[in-house]
């Protein structure tokens, strides 16, 4: 985060107290609701992040074409790629002690300074030659009408900034706005809680007093999820806005802090009856998934940028969208048939499937220097048969799809050999396993069938700065895998990066993402029964993709064994609901 950012972070925080504090406004109803309407777009900047950064230059880059501020817009995001590499190196080489790093610390310092020169010199041709580019790249707030202009008929807004002191609440739709102020529930309050709900969500095995599935986990009984503490953030963080989404169908999230780490389709809408631990509890609780289809963004500024921006026909623009703005161009449609679906997956592992999860170690555990990934050690992790028949099932559902299976499925194959096919497809989907970002050099990625030998090209990982650097044209890219939605899976680390930026970065207009490791049989329930929703309705309708979700998470629960939340409430969508 820039300096220029945190300053204006704690600008809102400033701004925040001082609105909430007048109360009752000094000069009336309308004063105060104007004070109100001032702290929304004070909240917005403190919600800022690398994923809306992402979403922004990428809709600039498709608004404005792809000629010569196409190929500098993509030389920035190699070179800050490239830099950030660099910085993770420099700080492993300033923690050892071996002989050599004092040589290598200058050579990579060298490397810096360089990549560092070269992205001022972009930047400034940048700003030289596009400037409505620049313009359209700046992070900006939405006032609360303009936020409503870009609400679809039948969805509502969410907006929730964790704060030290409490957490501030604001409810939209088109016609209302609601506001609240969750007293007890501070960072430090916030961040308990999910923990809590989290601990039951990552450790589960089967159900407290009943045998374990051995296809789906195996390891320590289930942790009873949490239902109290679940009805608890819903009352204090949706109940009281709630009237603003009145008879709405799809809600779209905005959240901060350690909110990010959580789903809140695990909210229950009422008061817990029966034990935590009886399967014949947890199967009929209400949850916030039966009452709207659940999206997040990573700001509300995102509204824009995919609505007004991200649009290949200019006629289906938001009518909420401001006018456009001076040189913008459309960008060519890739060449060839469009492809409903382009797949990869079920990479070729010698691991047993001993737990069936699509979860791995750290990418730490499987870099060797920082740069290529250990072939060895990806070829050892688990094999995954589900991955499998997940995409056996979405081959049969779109005959035209290209899917790439086990020896198929290689980075060289992402990257190079299918990249055309990438850019022409509506649909695309990667399961496999997922890894979390280390402490070190290693970035988030994704898994494929590792090579012989690791090269530059191929060494069986596709990181996120690999994923980047795809073209996408896809309206829904979906990650099958485990720990894809942030960076290291911690509450109050920064959401929806990593992965999700990198796609966001590469041309998706949603993605699906999983917050903790995911059962191999219930992924591929979930997968295959969301595919089959949105084929049952047709393309553009409004909030499409998010009741596909939610129409995955029902077939999960539909099965009793899978009735507790670790099984079906790990995916989130991020980006537009449909």
């Amino acid at each position: 985060m820039t300096i220029a950012r945190i300053a204006r972070c704690l600008a809102s925080v400033v701004a925040l107290a001082a609105v909430f504090a007048a109360n009752p406004a000094p000069a009336g109803q309308e004063s105060h609701a104007a004070l109100r309407a001032e702290a929304y777009e004070a909240a917005q900047w403190a919600i800022a992040s690398d994923a809306a950064d992402a979403l922004a230059r990428v809709s600039a880059r498709f608004a404005q074409g792809d000629d010569a501020l196409g190929r500098l817009a993509e030389e920035r995001e190699s070179l800050i790629g490239r830099r950030d590499r660099l910085e993770r190196e420099l700080e492993r080489l300033y923690a050892s002690d071996d002989a050599g790093a004092l040589a290598d610390r200058a050579r990579v310092r060298t490397a810096w300074e360089g990549t560092v020169e070269r992205l001022r010199a972009v930047d400034a041709d940048i700003e030289a030659r596009f400037p409505a580019y620049s313009e359209l790249t700046s992070p900006r707030a939405l006032s609360l009408a303009e936020t409503q202009a870009l609400l679809g008929p039948d969805e509502g807004l969410l907006l929730v900034l964790v704060n030290p002191e409490a957490t501030y609440v604001w409810g939209l739709s088109r016609d209302r706005v609601e506001w609240a102020r969750a007293e007890t529930l501070g960072d430090a309050a916030m961040t308990e809680a999910v923990k809590q709900l989290r601990a039951s969500l990552t450790s589960v095995g089967g159900v407290r007093g009943q045998a374990v599935d051995p296809i789906l986990f195996a390891g320590p009984q289930a942790t009873p999820f949490d239902r109290a503490t679940a009805h608890r953030l819903y009352t204090e963080l949706v109940r009281p806005v709630e009237a603003a989404f009145d008879g709405k169908t799809t809600l779209i999230s905005v959240v901060t802090g350690a909110l990010t780490a959580l789903p809140l389709s695990v909210l229950t809408t009422s008061a817990p009856t029966g034990s935590d631990a009886a399967p014949e509890a947890l199967a009929p609780t209400p949850w916030l998934i039966d009452r709207y289809a659940l999206a997040t963004l990573p700001s509300v500024s995102s509204l824009e940028a995919l609505r007004c921006h991200l649009v290949a026909d200019p006629a289906l623009r938001s009518p909420g969208c401001p006018p456009r703005r001076g040189g913008v161009a459309r960008r060519d449609r890739p060449e060839g048939a469009p492809l409903h679906l382009v797949a990869f997956g079920a990479p070729l592992l010698t691991g047993e499937p001993r737990d069936a999860t699509r979860g791995a170690p750290a990418a730490d555990d499987v870099m060797r220097d920082g740069r290529l990934a250990d072939v060895g050690k990806l070829r050892a992790l688990p094999s995954l048969p589900g991955s499998k028949l997940e995409l056996e099932t979405l081959k049969t559902r779109y005959p035209d799809a290209l899917v790439r299976i086990g020896r198929e499925a290689t980075e060289r194959a992402v990257r190079a050999d299918d990249a055309d096919a990438l850019s022409r497809a509506r649909f695309v989907v990667f399961s496999t396993h997922g890894l979390m970002a280390g402490s070190a050099a290693a970035e988030p990625g994704l898994v494929m069938t590792p090579p012989d030998q690791a090269s530059e090209a191929d060494d069986g990982y596709l990181s996120a700065s690999e994923a980047a650097q795809l073209r996408l044209d896809a309206e829904f890219v979906v990650l099958s895998a485990c720990n894809t939605a942030a960076s290291d899976g911690r509450p109050g680390g920064e959401g929806l990066s990593g992965l999700a930026r990198a796609f966001f970065y590469a041309g998706a207009r949603s993605v699906m993402v999983s917050h903790w490791e995911v059962s191999d049989a219930a992924t591929t329930t979930l997968i295959t029964s969301a595919f089959a929703d949105l084929d049952d309705n047709r393309a553009g309708d409004p909030g499409v993709r998010a009741r596909a979700l939610q129409a995955g998470i029902r077939a999960v629960r539909a099965e009793r064994r899978w009735a507790h939340p670790a099984y079906w409430a790990a995916f989130t969508l991020v980006g537009e609901p449909g």
